[in-house]
């Protein structure tokens, strides 16, 4: 019977500590204040250019869905779930194969570096814009007052 108030007394003091000290962690360390996403703009040739998911920025990276700005510049994006990478194309010229988590690629054919690599998320992949942009042989301004990216190519009738 000892044995047992014994134990109980034990856990209740380690319970009451743990509490005390999560306590007082909580008033000397205030929680981080959660991340704001600014709304970020995109202008295709002069004009609004939707995307399907919210731009998302990142260490001052924004990304945005390959798929739909693959298209927009006149290419095609890919996402291969086996061997988790990217492969975004353009007139039978250009190749780029990139993967998640992995800052190096394949430009047609030849190992590259990358900044950023791309970003799988539920039913997209997400990818650094400037970086596809100019790949994909655009031109790209960013107007930080209006926060928005400016893209230019020649389009082809």
């Amino acid at each position: 019977m000892l044995r047992k108030f014994s134990t109980m007394m034990l856990t209740a003091a380690l319970l009451t500590g743990s509490v005390a000290a999560t306590a007082a962690f909580a008033k000397t360390s205030p929680a981080p204040a959660p991340a704001v996403q600014q709304k970020i703009k995109v202008q295709l040739n002069g004009k609004e250019f939707p995307f399907p998911q919210e731009i998302v920025t990142e260490n001052g990276v924004a990304y945005v869905n390959a798929s739909t700005l693959a298209i927009a510049l006149g290419g095609s994006a890919a996402w291969d779930s086996t061997t988790k990478s990217l492969l975004v194309a353009k007139d039978n010229k250009y190749a780029l194969r990139m993967y998640e988590n992995q800052n190096f690629a394949y430009k047609n054919g030849k190992e590259t570096s990358v900044a950023n690599p791309p970003r799988p998320v539920t039913g997209a992949v997400l990818v650094p814009l400037v970086f596809i942009a100019q790949e994909l042989g655009a031109t790209v301004e960013y107007d930080a007052k209006t926060l928005t990216y400016k893209l230019s190519i020649p389009i082809n009738s």
